[in-house]
């Protein structure tokens, strides 16, 4: 059983805590109590794997591909990009993340397959349901249900996923649940064996000679574990400058929180808190990739993947020793060519949000200055960089 029973108690606690508005305080009740019904129907499920299909915990996981970074650090673009090598790589989707679970993917596709042939009308219906649910949220989070989709959310199970601060601005008292690496020897094993799980059944439905793609960048602090569970792994790590990442993190969890009627004290309250987490992240990342043999990770600068997107993922390639045929290469090429007309959005501010510029390049400039993303920054006369 994956359910962490006291997880689930300080979370529950936290759902209550502060006074929340009879908005908020639905929203994170329903919330918890969905996840702990999926949590308990997906274990049952993944027992009966064991039962219907025991050699899936043979299936290997050959050189798994991890694209990580700070959130806003272009991982989803890049992680598109690569989705298109479908003759070598396999992600999750949506709906595979949904239902974890060999039998539940089978049954799944079979129906989605049957459906399809004798009501393909009701097919497109989902989908236009599918638009007009989610259109609210495409802003924040590009979702759809066979949309490449980040497998952190698979943690949501255990309640030890990142994500789950997104409903709770309590970032000093649900740290632990964004820096796994730091957590007890016994607890990295037991999460590092459930996710291992996850795989081999996502592998075992599409072919064991796929290579898993997954993207994620809450898993910046799970770089160690992953590493070490994965000892043949290849890790891309995007790295964009944390003061145009943090303020754009900052301004995109006030959003949400916003819309979930948080109050605005708290969210104020919380930046501080958001900058240190981010800091601790791109120190963390950047230590662990020095421990790394360089054949097992590859740095992809922002600007880089921006300016030249087919360039950096050739580059990439070769770095980390990845075969790229013809066939890729011509999806690569037509899609950077459509990528090419969108303008980059401007970074954020910081002192928009409060913060003190000071906060994030003292303790990164080291780091910043090796990887060759340090710039000067002098404040102005309204504290912006020059």
């Amino acid at each position: 059983m994956n359910f962490n029973v006291g997880n689930y108690l300080k979370i529950m606690r936290l759902a209550v805590s502060g006074r929340p508005n009879r908005k908020l305080f639905t929203i994170r009740l329903t919330t918890l109590q969905v996840l702990a019904g999926w949590s308990f129907v997906n274990s049952a499920f993944q027992q009966l794997d064991r039962v219907l299909y025991p050699d899936a915990a043979k299936t290997e996981i050959p050189q798994p591909v991890f694209i990580t970074g700070a959130a806003r650090s272009g991982t989803t673009f890049f992680h598109r990009l690569l989705c298109l090598d479908d003759e070598h790589f396999e992600h999750f989707r949506f709906w595979e993340i949904a239902l974890p679970s060999i039998a539940q993917k089978k049954f799944a596709r079979r129906a989605a397959e049957l459906l399809n042939r004798v009501a393909p009308g009701v097919t497109k219906a989902i989908e236009d349901w599918e638009q007009r649910q989610f259109n609210s949220v495409q802003q924040l989070h590009k979702f759809g249900f066979n949309i490449p989709e980040e497998d952190e959310f698979l943690f949501l199970m255990p309640f030890a996923s990142a994500t789950i601060t997104v409903l709770f601005p309590c970032l000093d008292e649900l740290q632990y649940l964004v820096m796994l690496d730091e957590q007890p020897e016994t607890e990295r094993e037991r999460l590092m064996k459930f996710y291992r799980e996850c795989v081999e059944a996502q592998l075992y439905v599409h072919g064991a000679d796929r290579t898993l793609l997954s993207k994620n960048p809450a898993f910046v602090g799970k770089l160690r574990s992953v590493s070490e569970e994965f000892p043949d792994a290849k890790i891309i790590y995007l790295l964009r400058d944390p003061l145009e990442t943090i303020p754009s993190v900052v301004n995109l969890l006030q959003t949400a929180w916003r819309g979930l009627g948080v109050d605005e004290d708290d969210i104020l309250g919380h930046t501080p808190a958001i900058v240190q987490s981010f800091v601790r992240d791109y120190q963390h990342a950047y230590q662990v990739l020095k421990e790394l043999p360089k054949e097992r990770y590859s740095i992809v600068l922002y600007e880089d993947l921006v300016r030249a997107p087919e360039a950096t993922v050739r580059r990439v390639y070769e770095e980390v020793g990845l075969p790229l045929s013809d066939e890729f290469g011509a999806k690569l090429h037509e899609a950077c060519q459509r990528a090419a007309d969108r303008e980059p959005k401007a970074p954020h501010d910081p002192e928009t949000f409060g913060i003190d510029i000071d906060e994030i390049t003292g303790p990164l400039r080291p780091m910043m200055e090796e990887l060759g993303i340090w710039r000067p920054v002098e404040p102005t006369a309204k504290g912006q960089r020059t």
